[in-house]
């Protein structure tokens, strides 16, 4: 599967890390790059990285559930993947998954699940047709811990290491904007650690808590975001971020353009 995954990106970027001068999104570029799974063998790649990280690595699920080395569930048959991938090695080191509504089905998005004990229905705060939910956002350790044959350690400092994960990040994270424009999503939900959406808020992407926290491999929060609000305020807060999720701005653009026209709750 390596080998498989490892050829899928037919020209990556050439990299230096001296160039510290670079912005963020140059970085990002350099570095990185999130595509949609819509081939079996990205689709192979993105659960194969799933259950890397989340049978593996953190033992949320049970391994032996998935002999194959593919995490897969019922949440799948409605939902687009993006896998991550590092350009200097091309490397797969990443994935996140966008459950998308399911038309008839009570419970299309685990989150509403997991609201029910609190009595909060999610469409009292979304268009549920207009939302996703972001799940299995997973970066592998053996990403943040490699140690390169190509890359020289010594011109590696804490803040590289530091803003390359957070690059990894967002590179993910311009996926799901990306897709949600394509599907005129205008809400994201998620169930996250809340050291994860700290992460997230320094960066100045903000989710609104949604009722207290739950238990779901751990203590999780369920929370969701309008996506103008959100935008408006990581380009506020950290301009350089924004600028690498909106993909310098186009993004945005394409967003304030749907805005106009599709109907909001």
């Amino acid at each position: 599967m390596n080998a498989m995954i490892r050829n899928v990106l037919a020209h990556p970027a050439e990299v230096d890390l001296r160039a510290s001068h670079d912005g963020l999104l140059a970085q990002h570029n350099r570095y990185f790059s999130t595509v949609l799974a819509d081939s079996p063998a990205l689709r192979e790649a993105a659960h194969a990285l799933r259950f890397q990280v989340y049978c593996l690595e953190r033992n949320f699920e049970n391994a032996e559930e998935h002999p194959d080395g593919l995490e897969i569930d019922s949440y799948d048959t409605h939902a687009v993947q993006g896998v991550l991938f590092h350009r200097p090695t091309r490397g797969a080191i990443g994935s996140v998954r966008m459950i998308l509504p399911e038309v008839g089905t009570e419970d299309s998005f685990p989150i509403m699940t997991l609201l029910r004990p609190s009595s909060l229905d999610l469409s009292d705060y979304v268009n549920v047709a207009q939302c996703i939910e972001v799940s299995r956002f997973a970066i592998s350790k053996e990403f943040r811990r490699r140690k390169s044959d190509q890359i020289d350690a010594s011109l590696i400092t804490r803040a590289d290491a530091y803003r390359e994960t957070n690059l990894a990040f967002l590179s993910l994270l311009q996926f799901v904007l990306r897709e949600s424009l394509r599907r005129d999503v205008l809400f994201w939900t998620a169930v996250m650690e809340p050291k994860f959406l700290r992460l997230l808020a320094r960066m100045g992407i903000c989710y609104t808590p949604l009722g207290p926290m739950v238990m779901h491999h751990g203590i999780r929060q369920p929370c969701y975001c309008y996506l103008p609000d959100m935008l408006e305020n990581a380009r506020r807060v950290h301009p350089e971020c924004w600028e690498v999720l909106t993909d310098g701005g186009i993004l945005h653009e394409e967003l304030a353009a749907k805005t106009g026209s599709l109907a909001l709750v």
